[in-house]
């Protein structure tokens, strides 16, 4: 039996037609207990902090487009200008001037292609974006900014730290750069589906390495890791969006993830979330299109100290940073990953030296990142056990 938050959040609850009541429950960390009271979304009055409490154990975070005025409209003007550029021949003017670097920096700035997988168009201002999305890739950007703003915040609340202890690293992403760029980058993909036959991984299992993503999505594909189960959850699909909120999203999906710097700086409370991209041929839509806003730290002093509590608790003395840039907290994060965004070969060699390093240490795992937290004990942070909805 599935179970998904949902509220002020605007977030997944319970799967459409599960019979709704509420029981006490001794075991908290089970999120398969989870339910609602109400039958419909509107008469859903829970709290935040249960939402949060959901993503810091699962890593994940399904929301509904629809409850952030202006995104729906926001995202669908993106994802018509995003189409049309990609519809451009390989060789126009678009597509030539802002061709990505080789390498592994490829995914980082401007146009890619991966043969046979996905085609990439990465922004991270708006002097490095093409004329025909400007305008719609701005808009997009800016509320997802303000959001994930706001979302740091109430992180930060749950772990019993300063509100703004996040600020100094997300405000200055929050709006799209003219010229400067950020950390901060906002990915529109193409993804190819097989015509026939089984479903193809146009993105193998990886965690994404900033602090949070939103992942907007247009059809299904995108697949998160059910950390009690080990099984994949197709979130996109029908089976976790509940009916009518797809259609007043315009169509459209969203899905929260943490990254791997959130993980560190929160010493493991909020866990990065595993996730993967697998398209199963679709006679309606021959490619999957999303969009992908990864909040990443902006370059500024760092203090370990700043995001200590009794919740989070404290961090080793090697573990400690006192003033240093957090660009290289960032890049110790990066080079403890393979790009699942450059092409095969390239990924492959990664991969390879990887997993020699995780056979010399043995401290890396099968996504590519060290393992530095063991889970916390007790319940995720916001939870609160005598308020826990139950399947009985």
């Amino acid at each position: 039996m599935e179970a998904y938050l949902f509220l002020n959040f605007k977030i997944l609850l319970a799967p459409k037609n599960h019979a709704i009541h509420r029981n006490n429950v001794k075991d908290c960390s089970s999120l398969e207990n989870l339910k609602l009271q109400s039958d419909t979304m509107e008469e859903v009055e829970d709290t935040d902090a249960q939402a949060l409490s959901f993503l810091a154990s699962e890593g994940f975070l399904p929301l509904i487009l629809a409850g952030h005025k202006g995104m729906p409209e926001a995202y669908s003007n993106l994802f018509h200008s995003s189409r049309q550029f990609f519809d451009l021949p390989e060789d126009s003017f678009h597509k030539t001037t802002f061709q990505a670097a080789s390498g592994s920096a490829a995914s980082e700035e401007g146009y890619s292609d991966l043969p046979g997988e996905k085609s990439i168009l990465t922004v991270k201002s708006i002097s490095r974006c093409p004329e025909l999305l400007k305008q719609q890739v701005e808009t997009a950007w800016n509320m997802t900014g303000a959001l994930l703003l706001d979302i740091t915040r109430q992180i930060a609340s749950t772990l019993g730290l300063q509100l703004n202890v996040f600020d100094p690293f997300v405000e200055p992403c929050s709006v799209l750069p003219r010229e400067k760029r950020t950390p901060t980058l906002l990915r529109m993909f193409r993804y190819i589906r097989p015509q026939e036959g089984e479903a193809t991984i146009n993105a193998e299992r990886h965690k994404d390495i900033g602090l949070l993503s939103l992942v907007i999505g247009h059809s299904p594909g995108l697949e998160v890791l059910d950390t009690a189960t080990g099984l994949w959850k197709a979130i996109e699909s029908e089976e976790f969006v509940p009916e009518g909120a797809k259609i007043r999203s315009g169509g459209l999906t969203a899905t929260l993830l943490v990254g791997e710097t959130m993980s560190l700086l929160t010493r493991g409370r909020y866990k990065a979330g595993v996730h993967r991209v697998l398209c199963a041929p679709d006679r309606e839509h021959a490619y999957r299109f999303s969009i992908v806003y990864t909040l990443r730290p902006a370059v500024a002093p760092l203090y370990t100290k700043d995001f200590e509590s009794e919740i989070v608790g404290h961090f080793a003395p090697e573990e400690e940073m006192d003033g240093q840039s957090s660009k290289e907290l960032f890049e110790r994060i990066r080079s403890s990953h393979w790009n699942v965004n450059v092409v095969k070969d390239l990924r492959e060699e990664q991969q390879k030296r990887l997993r020699a390093k995780a056979i010399a240490t043995g401290t890396h795992d099968l996504d590519g990142y060290v393992e530095r937290y063991a889970p916390p004990p007790g319940p995720p942070p916001g939870r609160d056990c005598s308020d826990i909805i139950s399947t009985g």
